[in-house]
């Protein structure tokens, strides 16, 4: 290349150039970014072991809140072994109302992704469709709130597809070969 500005440069070198400058853009993007993320990481750390911090000392004044309740029943007149016995019994009943609390809640945990596996059933079904029919797109069928030119029987036959039962397109090759261009987003 040439310093003279006169000349005029290639098209190869016009590409190369503005690929460079796009690179060197990037680079920077990037590591601006990596600049920022690492002092806000950091940052968080720190907050994050203070807080650490205040929850051991937090966990450790309930010990001796425990202990002063106890010695101001004792401080009533009860006997010692008399007013930690109260504090004993109070604190087991607390952690036996939040275990069964917790047990319940437990209970009602259902681990299976079934959002997640329905989604994966739909694909597969789609991909299926897609091997068996190659070129043709199947649209995904329209919201019930956009069937207005539907019959009210097929717009509910329609609603509620079967998850065995894959969207395939009709026979008759109209608008359900055609693929809906507010998928495309």
């Amino acid at each position: 290349m040439s310093t003279d500005p006169r000349q005029e440069r290639t098209l190869g070198q016009l590409v190369a150039s503005a690929t460079q400058d796009i690179s060197t853009l990037v680079r920077s993007e990037i590591a601006l970014a990596k600049a920022e993320v690492s002092v806000q990481v950091k940052k968080a750390g720190v907050g994050g072991g203070l807080l650490a911090g205040a929850a051991v000392v937090g966990f450790y004044s309930v010990y001796f809140i425990f202990i002063t309740i106890a010695e101001g029943i004792q401080a009533l007149g009860l006997p010692r072994w008399l007013s930690f016995l109260i504090v004993t019994v109070f604190m087991l009943l607390v952690a036996g109302v939040l275990a069964w609390l917790g047990v319940r809640k437990m209970k009602t945990v259902n681990p299976t992704p079934e959002k997640t596996i329905s989604e994966a059933q739909e694909t597969v079904a789609a991909l299926k469709s897609a091997a068996e029919h190659p070129g043709t797109t199947v649209p995904a069928p329209r919201p019930a709130w956009d069937r207005k030119d539907l019959p009210a029987t097929s717009a509910a036959s329609t609603s509620a597809p079967t998850a065995a039962m894959p969207a395939v397109s009709s026979s008759n090759g109209n608008a359900a070969s055609t693929p809906d261009p507010s998928r495309d987003a």
